[in-house]
């Protein structure tokens, strides 16, 4: 998501046949697979790169915007007392 609006530099990418899609994220129809994932019949430990505690949240975007060690995704667990 973007705070203000995007200029595309449409004269160089003229001959290179981009493809653009957007959209939001329709996150009904989601109790399924979480079960499943619940289950441990679906393993995404392949696509977590770390988890990180409410806490820490701030530490989760820095991870995650800066790629740190290949970082895919984060999972943020609940605040923990400390």
């Amino acid at each position: 998501m973007y705070e203000s609006g995007q200029m595309l530099p449409l004269p160089s990418m003229y001959g290179k046949n981009p493809i653009f899609k957007t959209g939001g994220v329709d996150a009904t129809g989601l109790e399924e697979p979480l079960s499943l994932i619940e289950q441990e019949l679906i393993d995404t430990s392949c696509l977590i790169s770390k988890r990180y505690a409410l806490n820490d949240i701030l530490e989760a975007y820095c991870a995650f915007e800066a790629r740190e060690n290949g970082c895919l995704k984060v999972v943020i667990t609940l605040w923990e007392e400390r």
